[in-house]
């Protein structure tokens, strides 16, 4: 999914850099846990999209399989652009393929030595 670099650019870069996902130090490191789990950043643009924990849910559930397992993967609910969840990779890409889901994996990123975004950035904003 292709978003427009002048209003996801400012709003990914402070999720990603403040996302209480990888702030947290209650929350196991953003890289794999014991069960194969990562930890995830959804971002939802969709005709349909309702601003709410439950809507984030439903579309958990839908790809882990039940909502109770959505219901404990669920992280934290970022309004009007989507969630944080801890869930398998093959969880995370089924869920990048639906419309409107943008999914990415909750990693640090920097700017690189000459100023430049990393090269996710120029390839998918």
């Amino acid at each position: 999914m292709k978003i427009a670099p002048t209003a996801a650019l400012p709003l990914l870069l402070l999720l990603l850099l403040f996302s209480p996902a990888a702030m947290s130090s209650a929350l196991a490191p953003s890289g794999t846990d014991e069960h194969g789990l990562g930890i995830y950043i959804v971002f939802v643009s969709r005709a349909d999209y309702v601003d709410s924990p439950d809507y984030d849910l439903a579309l958990l559930a839908s790809v882990v399989g039940s909502a109770a397992e959505a219901k404990g993967a669920l992280l934290y609910h970022y309004s009007g652009v989507g969630f944080a969840a801890r869930m398998a990779p093959e969880h995370a890409a089924r869920l990048s393929k639906k419309d409107g889901v943008a999914v990415l994996k909750d990693e640090t990123y920097g700017i690189q030595e000459d100023g430049r975004l990393p090269r996710f950035f120029e390839e998918n904003v």
